[in-house]
């Protein structure tokens, strides 16, 4: 199904005045804009305080359980069924799940730098190194703004800006702001 299509009568502006105008009602729109999301912020941090009590004691008592139920199984291995890590509660489903593998370093003797230099000394060992080339482009930009590549022919790249186009209406002070009721505020 096609969603309708909205089209919009964009103002032809010819003159400066008319620029001016167009100007200010942006400003407008921006600063009612700022004031509703000020509002809008308000009410949040209401909302926010209303319910942060409950919520601090239902996350104090998610806690808890959560660590007496890890403190259980743990003790309890025998409850779970032979091969699974995990038990089927009337409640839910608890159990240990194991992670991805990674590496640790043995300890604080050693650092990724260390293991790098022995890696480096045993044979067959050099799969396990890897070795990345790619275009420093900050310096290749620096030497095609100086002239000494020519771009097109020699490495196949070129030098873009873009432009785009900005507006950065005059925002007034929130102290100083002329306020509009909104329609059913």
């Amino acid at each position: 199904m096609n969603s309708p299509r909205i089209k919009v009568k964009l103002a032809h502006i010819t003159t400066r005045d008319e620029a001016e105008a167009v100007m200010a009602e942006l400003a407008g729109a921006a600063n009612q804009q700022r004031q509703l999301h000020a509002r809008r912020d308000a009410d949040g941090l209401a909302l926010d305080e209303k319910y942060r009590a409950d919520l601090a004691a239902c996350a104090t008592r998610l806690t808890a359980a959560t660590e007496t139920l890890r403190a259980w199984a743990a003790t309890h291995p025998e409850q779970f069924p032979r091969d699974r890590k995990s038990l089927q509660l009337p409640g839910g489903t608890l159990g240990f799940r194991t992670g991805t593998p990674k590496l640790a370093l043995l300890s604080r003797a050693w650092t990724w730098e260390i293991v790098l230099e022995k890696l480096k000394t045993l044979p067959g060992r050099s799969g396990c190194i890897r070795t990345k080339e790619e275009v420093d482009k900050e310096a290749l930009l620096t030497g095609l703004k100086a002239g000494r590549l020519d771009p097109a022919e020699t490495i196949g790249v070129k030098i873009v800006q873009d432009e785009s186009f900005f507006i950065e209406p005059a925002l007034s002070e929130p102290a100083a702001r002329q306020t509009t009721p909104l329609p059913g505020a």
